[in-house]
């Protein structure tokens, strides 16, 4: 079961995610053998969650979801709210989705900047996390971080990167979820992604398990 994660981690170093074929049990398994570390995205809650289309009605607070409903989702990676964010997310659909899950990696036009426009570096957010609230930029030690449900810019060059993120949109590439048993394995501190609108499919059901790789895989 390692095996089929360290495949998918070697695979997803060229454009930021990998596509195979795998259980969310066997992804779990596969983690435990290699030290991963699972994370919960929200506080208190599972470290294995099931993401459904809802109406902002039926949302969690503050969540995506809450403020787009069953629309399309803004590129964002996940937890960004936490301190030390997961360094890797696995999506898995036991079915088909005619829903795609849109990616977006840093360095998709080269070096521009070190792959990134230089405010994205030093404009500072307000990283909303209840009493744990706190400063940061979009970028830091080479990582990628950014959500813009949770994180509300601070100063001129945060507003840049905001809309630098939200121009981004236009430019994703689409993972289509057309075969069973497809797991997709992002690299959370380099790509962005999002739901596209399931406004059609209300049915949708995708799995997620975030991790923080061990010293070894880093």
């Amino acid at each position: 079961m390692a095996r089929i994660l360290e495949d998918l981690l070697k695979a997803s170093k060229t454009q930021g995610w990998a596509v195979g074929q795998a259980t969310m049990a066997q992804v779990r398994r596969g983690a435990t053998m290699l030290q991963w570390t699972e994370v919960p995205i929200r506080r208190g809650g599972l470290a294995l969650s099931t993401l459904r289309p809802l109406d902002q009605a039926e949302a969690e607070p503050n969540s995506l979801s809450a403020r787009h409903g069953k629309g399309a989702q803004p590129l964002h990676s996940d937890g960004a709210h936490l301190r030390h964010p997961p360094d890797i997310v696995v999506l898995a659909c036991e079915t088909t989705s005619t829903t795609p899950t849109r990616l977006w990696p840093r360095n998709r036009y080269g070096r521009y900047i070190g792959g990134l426009p230089e405010f994205v570096h030093h404009g500072v957010f307000l990283i909303a996390s209840g009493k744990d609230s706190f400063f940061a930029t979009a970028t830091e030690g080479g990582h990628l971080r950014y959500d813009s449900g949770c994180m509300i810019p601070c100063d001129a060059r945060a507003r840049q990167s905001a809309q630098y993120f939200a121009d981004q949109e236009s430019s994703v590439s689409e993972h289509e979820w057309n075969e069973p048993g497809q797991v997709l394995l992002i690299d959370n501190r380099r790509v962005l992604h999002a739901r596209a609108s399931a406004e059609h499919e209300p049915e949708r059901e995708i799995q997620r398990l975030s991790f923080h790789l061990n010293r070894e895989a880093l």
